[in-house]
């Protein structure tokens, strides 16, 4: 218990690293948008297939089968879920409060904490999760700013980086290959890059964060803690309720943990809705994560 909570607060230290670099002008948007790429073109799509060359046990496969299902499963109950609680909210302020709680930032901060509190097998759930929430979010989360789903964008996921790793993995597991011992090194360095790198960018990001304008709408607030609180708690009581404290189940809990992800902001961007608001939610859930993901770790460990 106490090695993992030494790991989560190495996290969170990595982090002020981030913080006091962009503070001190040594990162700047230019550089953070670099580590961002590299991050998801380079360093999570290797640390996903160095994932699936562990040697895992004979349930790896059913278990794999299992995370498909349970993450459709999350993204299509979800949405009912959020929407009753937000209907006092107006319009534009609740499809992004809707969009922000049902996509949680399962890349720069899921995948890296779910490595390090979870393990290596952990990751594989963690990447199938991400599978379905590429599908859905150029989907259903686009319904959210427009009228109708992307479907033409949908075709995208099947070139995204992280995406095609996850195909590979899979293709080393069925066949049964192992990678050699020197390519799986290499693999295996740059992939555990993530963790520090994401970390690093979280604390860049937080540090340009307007605290005053963040305090004064009581929505970002109730948004957070329906996303922080609520959401992880009901999946943890459902876990409880059909007795299933797999690995699988323990893994989704812990990503639903995560704050709202940055495609937030990038959705808002695009779709010109509500683009400041949107950046203030992802900004403070956060940073109230800081507080709360390690209260959902220890229900799970």
């Amino acid at each position: 218990m106490w090695e993992v909570f030494n790991q989560i607060l190495s996290l969170f230290l990595i982090i002020l690293v981030g913080f006091y670099g962009r503070k001190r002008s040594i990162i700047d948007d230019t550089l953070t948008n670099g580590l961002s790429r590299m991050l998801l073109e380079i360093t999570t799509p290797l640390l996903i297939i160095s994932s699936f060359n562990y040697d895992g046990n004979s349930s790896l496969a059913k278990n794999t089968i299992k995370a498909f299902i349970y993450g459709i499963l999350i993204f299509i109950i979800t949405p009912f879920m959020v929407k009753p609680l937000l209907t006092k909210i107006e319009k534009g302020k609740r499809n992004i409060l809707q969009f922000a709680i049902v996509f949680s930032n399962c890349g720069f901060m899921g995948i890296p904490i779910t490595a390090a509190v979870l393990g290596e097998e952990a990751v594989i759930y963690a990447s199938i999760f991400n599978m379905c929430f590429t599908l859905f979010i150029w989907t259903y989360g686009v319904t959210l700013f427009t009228d109708a789903a992307s479907f033409k964008e949908a075709k995208k996921l099947l070139k995204n980086p992280g995406i095609i790793a996850v195909f590979i993995g899979l293709l080393l597991t069925v066949f049964s290959v192992k990678l050699p011992i020197v390519l799986y090194n290499t693999i295996s360095l740059v992939g555990h890059l993530t963790t520090p790198i994401s970390m690093i960018i979280i604390g860049s990001l937080l540090a340009a964060i307007d605290f005053k304008a963040v305090i004064k709408d009581k929505t970002i607030y109730y948004g957070a803690f329906i996303k922080l609180i609520i959401i992880p708690a009901v999946l943890y009581g459902i876990s409880l309720l059909i007795s299933d404290n797999s690995l699988v189940m323990r893994t989704y809990v812990l990503i639903q943990a995560m704050p709202a992800g940055a495609t937030t902001s990038l959705f808002a961007e695009r779709f010109n809705k509500e683009k400041e608001y949107s950046a203030f939610v992802v900004s403070f859930s956060t940073l109230l994560s800081i507080i709360t993901i390690p209260m959902i770790i220890a229900l799970l460990l």
